[in-house]
């Protein structure tokens, strides 16, 4: 039978779950992120520039085009995709399936590679990661 991989993701962690064909799902790894609850001011460790005219009156600030935050998101989420690629290159699983709310899930979802993108067979576009196990389990068979 096929193993599948459920990832559970938010901000701050990453459950990952494994299930064998219909079977009940059990926890595989429960990585932490530890940017994830940090506050903006910690996650900056210095403010953007700013810049004058020639009339010297100040102008706002300059911007990135993400926040330090996404960007603390994006660098764990391609952490996680490293650790399932190889998970996938040893055959741990065959099929996998993303759960995270709709932001989280794009940021993911551009984080995977061909062959993780292909093992992908289901996505669920919702926050669960307060959840139990069990409710997981029960939204898997909805």
């Amino acid at each position: 039978m096929k193993t599948t991989w459920i990832v559970v993701a938010s901000r701050e962690e990453v459950r990952i779950f494994s299930r064998v064909g219909r079977g009940h799902i059990k926890l595989e790894r429960d990585i932490g992120n530890p940017t994830g609850r940090l506050k903006l001011q910690d996650l900056v460790t210095d403010r953007s520039g700013s810049s004058n005219d020639n009339r010297m009156r100040r102008r706002p600030s300059y911007s990135t085009e993400e926040s330090p935050r996404e960007r603390a998101v994006k660098d764990f989420y391609r952490e996680v995709c490293e650790q399932l690629d190889r998970a996938l290159s040893k055959q741990e699983f065959a099929d996998l399936i993303l759960i995270a709310e709709p932001r989280l899930l794009g940021y993911l979802r551009g984080m995977l590679s061909k062959n993780l993108e292909q093992s992908v067979v289901r996505e669920i576009s919702k926050d669960l990661s307060a959840e139990r196990d069990t409710d997981i389990e029960t939204r898997l068979h909805s």
